[in-house]
């Protein structure tokens, strides 16, 4: 696993809490999850309420956790389900962010501590 994967998914496993964002049609959902890492570079995540993970089904997915000082992103697409009854699944990480509340007097920003990106990019080409 990458390094700095690894570090974002220590802290993912500490906060524990998540909230889950993703579009569904014409309509944008937000459950809250509870998320622990995996050995891959997957995430495992329960549902608390009673949402029906059909419309989770290769979904692209934002998992978002904030505790204290510290925001947590990450991009991912659902991957598969274990159980109906339990509520799980799996995000496979395409793109995880961990950033740090930095403050001098009033004025605030979020800085960034981690990023982790394996998402596709555009080839630029270079001008002549």
């Amino acid at each position: 696993m990458n390094k700095k994967l690894h570090c974002i998914t220590q802290k993912i496993d500490n906060i524990h809490f998540a909230l889950l964002r993703f579009q569904d049609k014409k309509d944008r959902v937000t459950m809250h999850v509870t998320a622990k890492s995996n050995e891959d570079n997957t995430l495992i995540c329960i549902t608390t309420g009673s949402e029906d993970l059909k419309k989770l089904a290769n979904k692209r997915v934002n998992l978002i956790q904030k505790s204290e000082d510290d925001y947590l992103y990450v991009s991912g697409e659902v991957k598969e389900k274990l159980d109906r009854n339990k509520k799980i699944f799996f995000i496979s990480i395409v793109k995880a962010c961990w950033f740090v509340r930095k403050s001098r007097g009033t004025l605030s920003w979020l800085q960034e501590k981690h990023i982790y990106d394996i998402s596709p990019q555009d080839d630029l080409e270079l001008a002549s």
